[in-house]
This record gives C-alpha cells, structure tokens and sequence, in this order.
C-alpha cells in the first residue's frame, strides 16, 4: 500500500485498536522522563500524537496537567473514558486535534511532548509544525522530541543508515528518521537545544530490528 494521508490515518486507527504500534512496545519512558526539566506540580503539559494515552499517564504521575491531541476520533474517546475510569478527569483530557494546527491558545504551555508524531510529517509540513508548538508555549517553555534516528541499522528490512534522505514508506505510512543536524536546523530558529542523547530499542515491528531513538530537550527562544 503506497503512502498517503488517508492511508497513513486508516493505518493508525487500525494499530491503536489492536495495540499493535509500534510505540507501544519500545520502553522509551524512563529515557524520556529523565530529559523533562523541573517544572512546578501541575505545570501544564501537552502531548501532541498522545495516541493511547500511555506516555500521558507517565506524565500524571509526575504531577503534571496533561492536555493530549490525536487525530483519530475514536482512540480520543478511549482515551478519556480512561481518564473518567481513572478519575482523572480534572488533570488530564485529550481533543481531536492535528499538530499542524494545534486547536489551543497561544502560550499556553509549560511542556510540549512529541513522542514519535513528528516523523510521520511530511517534510514540507515542518516548519509549520514548528511554528505551531512555538506558538503554544509560553515563554520559558519546553519541547520535548523522540523521534526516529537515522542512525538505525534496520527498521522494517530498510536500512536508515544507509539512507541518504532517512525517509521511508511502508503499509502506507510515511518515517522519517532524523539525523542530528536535521533536528538543529528544523528547530535551530525557535528552539534552543539543551540535551541530546540516542538509545536503542529492540523492535517487534521485524525480529531483526533494532530502534535508534534520538530525544532531543528544547527551551524556546525569545523573540
């Protein structure tokens, strides 16, 4: 199936009802956790591509507000009956929502995360992306990016490593795996980069995979 937004979306929807994404069975969060700067109890943080909900629960349990967007209809109401299950309801919420125009106010956020959205986005589409969880954030805000490294040896029986653009359709889904310079040019105008670290993950998306995730903690300049 060749790529393209509808398929892409079609996919997702698929993956997050049957729990077969490929996120949910790469153990990231203590890597993330340890690159979320102090914030103060109940700093508002959103989380763009939240999916299932499950990094937004890391998050919950570390004090935080959670306002989480995807853009699947139906795993945002999963994900707050959850929530109402949990009686969670006065800190954490999700919205249909794209993260090319994210539907909140301007500074509004002590945290942005993005944990494996962005390399699902064209492209053409990045510095609006950009401008989108700059606008959000207040002016001492943080972004939080995991994403896909082009360091990544196999991924699917393609080989990132090799690459010499890093993108990649398979099952009608767009990757891109990101090299460090692409991440300090695409942000480099907006962002401060202040920790970068990669890890890799064995992956039960193909026995013979091993993930490279490159997380990347950001503060926002001032304009």
């Amino acid at each position: 199936m060749d790529y393209s937004p509808e398929n892409q979306k079609k996919y997702f929807q698929f993956a997050y009802q049957t729990g077969s994404d490929i996120w949910t069975h790469i153990p990231y969060y203590s890597k993330a956790l340890s690159f979320l700067p102090e914030l103060e109890k109940d700093s508002l943080v959103l989380d763009i591509g939240g999916g299932r909900g499950l990094w937004a629960l890391h998050l919950l349990e570390q004090g935080y507000r959670v306002l989480g967007i995807d853009y699947i209809p139906s795993i945002v109401d999963k994900v707050n009956e959850r929530i109402r299950g949990e009686g969670l309801t006065e800190r954490a919420r999700f919205v249909v929502g794209d993260a090319k125009e994210i539907p909140f106010v301007d500074e509004g956020f002590d945290l942005v995360t993005d944990i494996g959205t962005m390399q699902h986005i064209e492209a053409k589409d990045w510095d609006r992306y950009v401008q989108e969880v700059y606008r959000v954030l207040k002016k001492d805000g943080f972004y939080l990016n995991v994403s896909y490294s082009r360091k990544t040896d196999q991924f699917l029986g393609w080989k990132p490593k090799n690459s010499a653009t890093g993108d990649f359709n398979k099952f009608g889904v767009y990757y891109h795996f990101f090299t460090e310079d692409e991440i300090k040019e695409i942000f480099g105008k907006k962002f401060e980069i202040t920790k970068q670290d990669f890890q890799i993950y064995e992956s039960k998306s193909d026995p013979e995979d091993k993930i490279v995730l490159v997380f990347s903690i950001m503060k926002k300049k001032q304009s």
